[in-house]
């Protein structure tokens, strides 16, 4: 089947771009027509079924807006897709009221993200086909303000134990069979490298948003900083709700390869208090420590607790050692706890007892902190022994190296200055490390004493500085802004600085010029 869809734009340029921008063929969609103005679509709209409608917000005779309303009035289940200018958001806020999928930018369009708009068009009309929710029905009753009115007072139900929910402030369906699931990202500690602490959040509202594509009346909170809480209610077919979430997760999946999540997750009715459910689903989800990414589900003895090898009693026993025979010891724990029978915190407690044990008179306190913060951040328990075992070998490289070192001199000093001269070029911490001729994890150790933040989200700073610098000196374009100030992927970089300024780099820059010429 191909869908049917009209592009409407009075510049005949950006009429063009779009349709040149992807292949529209390939994708299932037939431009039926393009329009200049509003009441020229509008009256095609009336005479043939229309399934996607990209249209400009400002045009002579019928704006985008006044479109929208005649368009959606007339077919509710019309997909819209507003092109926008960069002075044009409160108009786009109206639009996303009204019922509108998403918004491009006409002067930054990129086609990935067009394309990644119209995917998600699809999808929604492909689900209405279905028999699925009807997502257009559910904005236009203004259900999506009540949705966020929902999610606020979830997040602050489950995360101040002390607040009651009243019946005003959850959907009707919690009152009936419903199920929930803690979703928690895996290699937190490999993604922050790569792409710093702010790349999370951006992984979670994607997941967030594919989530919503499937289950639009569901509620989504994060709940950490690398956890979302979903709850949503239980389908007669109860497998359903599994299944649901898999092609969430195909989705982001598909988007970045690299990333993997555990899953836990519980059912609840009326007479099962939200907060309980969603303790019980965080206890199906931490079956992954132990048995690595999946679904899990939880029943009664999910959790079966029972007494094993305790490792600070065995280092003791043990007396005098070598390096090796410590690592046969964290083997035979290791053996002790594969299939479970503890909560996960227990163990990583024991592996900083251990740390402690063995280091707290002749390492930095800072140093040993930030050891036992990689403990408590790891995901699994084969991954809690390697990096105890690492842990080891490094604490005692890194006393060595600050007793070389000496007093004198400070690798931070020099490795500061290396990052200055060169952060517009692709680095890694290893390579900074090799400049300075000191180790990764020392150095790393080092970086975020002296500096307060990890070397990725330093770097990371320093080129969104740059950026900013580009964007108000310069009229560079977009892309050509983030290829030059460090980053090789537009996307992320603009999702990046929106995260860290609050705007969008077209707004940015038209915030900053706005600002000069009225101090002027």
């Amino acid at each position: 089947m191909m869908w049917q869809a009209i592009i409407v734009d009075d510049e005949p340029i950006i009429r063009f771009g779009i349709k040149a921008s992807i292949d529209w063929q390939q994708e299932g969609i037939e431009i039926v027509a393009d329009c200049a103005n509003g009441a020229e679509a509008l009256q095609l709209i009336q005479q043939k079924t229309i399934d996607i409608l990209i249209t400009d917000i400002k045009m002579p005779i019928m704006d985008g807006l006044a479109l929208t309303r005649h368009a959606l009035e007339h077919n509710a289940n019309m997909k819209v897709i507003l092109v926008s200018s960069y002075n044009d958001f409160d108009y786009v806020r109206e639009g996303l009221k009204l019922g509108v999928v998403d918004y491009i930018l006409k002067h930054t369009l990129e086609p990935e993200e067009l394309l990644t708009v119209i995917t998600r068009c699809k999808t929604q009309l492909e689900q209405e086909k279905r028999g699925s929710t009807r997502i257009s029905a559910l904005k236009m009753n203004g259900l999506i303000d009540q949705r966020r009115h929902f999610e606020n007072k979830l997040k602050h139900y489950i995360i101040q134990s002390a607040v009651q929910l009243a019946d005003s402030d959850y959907p009707e369906w919690i009152n009936s069979n419903y199920t929930a699931f803690c979703i928690r990202l895996n290699a937190v500690s490999a993604i922050e490298e790569k792409h710093g602490y702010l790349y999370k959040s951006i992984l979670l509202e994607q997941f967030a948003d594919a989530l919503y594509g499937e289950v639009p009346q569901g509620l989504v909170i994060q709940t950490a900083e690398n956890e979302l809480f979903f709850l949503m209610p239980t389908p007669l077919d109860n497998n359903q709700p599994v299944e649901l979430i898999q092609r969430g997760l195909k989705k982001l999946l598909e988007e970045d390869h690299t990333i993997s999540v555990i899953i836990g997750y519980a059912e609840g009715d009326k007479g099962i208090d939200v907060r309980q459910v969603f303790e019980f689903s965080k206890k199906a989800c931490e079956r992954g420590f132990f048995e690595g990414s999946g679904i899990y589900h939880y029943h009664d003895g999910i959790v079966v607790q029972r007494q094993g090898v305790n490792l600070p009693d065995l280092f003791q026993t043990e007396g005098t050692y070598s390096e090796g025979s410590f690592q046969e010891l964290i083997n035979t724990w290791y053996s002790d706890w594969a299939e479970g029978g503890c909560e996960p915190r227990f163990l990583k407690e024991q592996a900083c007892r251990v740390i402690s044990m063995k280091y707290k008179h002749n390492i930095d306190p800072h140093v040993l902190v930030e050891t036992f913060d990689r403990m408590f951040k790891t995901e699994t328990f084969a991954e809690l022994c390697e990096t105890l075992k690492l842990s080891i070998v490094e604490l005692r490289k890194t006393r060595l190296e600050s007793i070389e070192l000496g007093i004198t001199h400070h690798p931070i000093d020099q490795a500061l200055d290396y990052i200055n001269r060169n952060y517009l070029e692709a680095m890694t911490l290893q390579q900074v490390a090799d400049a300075v001729h000191v180790s990764k994890n020392y150095l790393s150790l080092l970086f975020k004493k002296v500096t307060g933040q990890n070397f990725i989200d330093y770097l990371i700073m320093l080129r969104v500085q740059k950026a900013k610098e580009m964007l108000t000196g310069t009229s560079l374009k977009v892309y050509e802004v983030a290829e030059k100030s460090g980053f090789n992927d537009v996307k992320y970089f603009s999702k990046l600085f929106k995260k860290m300024t609050g705007y969008t780099p077209v707004d940015y820059r038209e915030y900053y010029l706005q600002a000069e010429e009225d101090s002027n």
